[in-house]
């Protein structure tokens, strides 16, 4: 069950971020570093860091661009050796085509709608279907599409995973770990739950015990 989750390290700190991947990684696996730590600049050095504790990251970069720029910006993300890393599937086939082109050895992993807005069931399928017909590996999506999609074959990243006693925060389309898991989530991404939390480690054992349920 520890190599389903994705802790996502949420923070624009590096040293907070490094000090909860030396807590965790005895127990996971996958780290995603997203947004706030890539735009300041050291998101490489967490990546080397990570790298060498026997991790994996999920480089959460929300590509969404014109097919040239994502093609350089791929080309970029490529070396550095990240599991894989996200595109939005509205980029559009060619900018899907061209991040799968120059991949390298990490998986594209592409986005429909974000959980934080309302869900549009039919946009969600055809956004997901065209990844699969572009030859990406993987799809997010909410727990609630994920029997929709696992048609396309693809791996299922869920975020907006909140076990039973913590907040929903900013996210509409939530669910618990075990809901999750039943739906046939390969990966579930968790983070303020986890990271926030007083004691990380217990309630990432306390997550696990859930979701063997």
């Amino acid at each position: 069950m520890k190599n389903k989750i994705i802790v996502a390290l949420d923070t624009d700190n590096l040293d907070k971020a490094k000090k909860l991947v030396k807590l965790l990684r005895p127990r996971i696996k996958f780290f995603k570093i997203g947004l706030e730590l890539i735009n300041t600049g050291k998101a490489p050095e967490l990546i080397k860091f990570i790298d060498k504790l026997g991790a994996r990251v999920f480089y959460d970069i929300k590509l969404n661009d014109i097919p040239n720029t994502i093609a350089r910006s791929v080309k970029v993300i490529s070396k550095l050796g990240v599991w894989g890393f996200t595109i939005h599937a509205s980029s559009g086939r060619e900018a899907i085509r061209a991040a799968v082109a120059r991949k390298g050895k990490s998986k594209v992993i592409g986005v429909t709608i974000l959980t934080s807005l309302p869900a549009d069931k039919n946009k969600i399928v055809r956004l997901a279907g065209m990844l699969a017909e572009e030859g990406a590996d993987g799809i997010v999506c909410s727990v609630r599409e994920i029997k929709l999609l696992k048609k396309f074959e693809k791996l299922i990243i869920a975020p907006g995973i909140r076990p039973a006693w913590a907040s929903q925060n900013d996210q509409r389309r939530t669910a618990t770990p075990r809901k999750a898991m039943e739906a046939g989530a390969d990966y579930l991404v968790i983070g303020r739950p986890i990271t926030e939390h007083k004691d990380p480690l217990e309630a990432l054992e306390s997550i696990m015990k859930e979701m063997e349920k």
